[in-house]
């Protein structure tokens, strides 16, 4: 009798170009930026995300989006690096953002909110962004939308599955 084995699949790294994103991905950050540039400009975010994520079949993850970056947008410890809407590169704090809400659709909560908490957030910001991030999550798993199980690049083997990213000492620009 033969029994085939099935190897586990390593994650990939994000990558750094959005261009190169899975569609469930390339979502939740163009949602993301879409919300911080209204944010930014003094609109609010949540009728042009309601449209946008309405054309992706997830208009209530609209909400879960506007909760969750509020709160990065009052508990993050620094300036938090989110590219412009029509960016094709992406910053170090837009994969930890995408790596927390895949770690949340996955069940791992826990290692979601201590990404947030060591690479962007306060630990209580971290703790109340898991609501949000557990909610989209959910949205987006009913609509078919899997956020793919990737390490962010530099992270070591060692550290990969604690899900806590390098500490920076350079932050980039809130928004370009």
């Amino acid at each position: 009798m033969t029994h085939a084995i099935r190897f586990p699949v390593p994650p990939m790294p994000y990558p750094y170009r959005s261009t190169e994103l899975d569609t469930a991905e390339y979502v939740v950050l163009i949602a993301i930026r879409w919300w911080v540039a209204n944010h930014r400009n003094g609109t609010d975010p949540l009728p042009r995300l309601c449209e946008a994520l309405g054309v992706a079949g997830v208009r209530d993850a609209a909400f879960s989006v506007d909760q969750l970056m509020s709160v990065v947008a009052r508990t993050a410890r620094d300036p938090v690096a989110i590219h412009c809407p029509r960016c094709v590169g992406l910053s170090a704090d837009e994969m930890c953002l995408l790596h927390a809400a895949s770690l949340a659709q996955a069940g791992e909560g826990h290692l979601a909110e201590k990404a947030l908490r060591v690479a962007l957030l306060s630990a209580q910001g971290a703790e109340f962004a898991l609501g949000p991030l557990e909610g989209l999550g959910e949205l987006l798993a009913e609509a078919r939308l899997f956020l793919r199980k990737r390490f962010i690049p530099w992270q070591s083997p060692a550290i990969r599955e604690t899900a806590a990213p390098k500490p920076r000492t350079i932050r980039t620009a809130t928004i370009h």
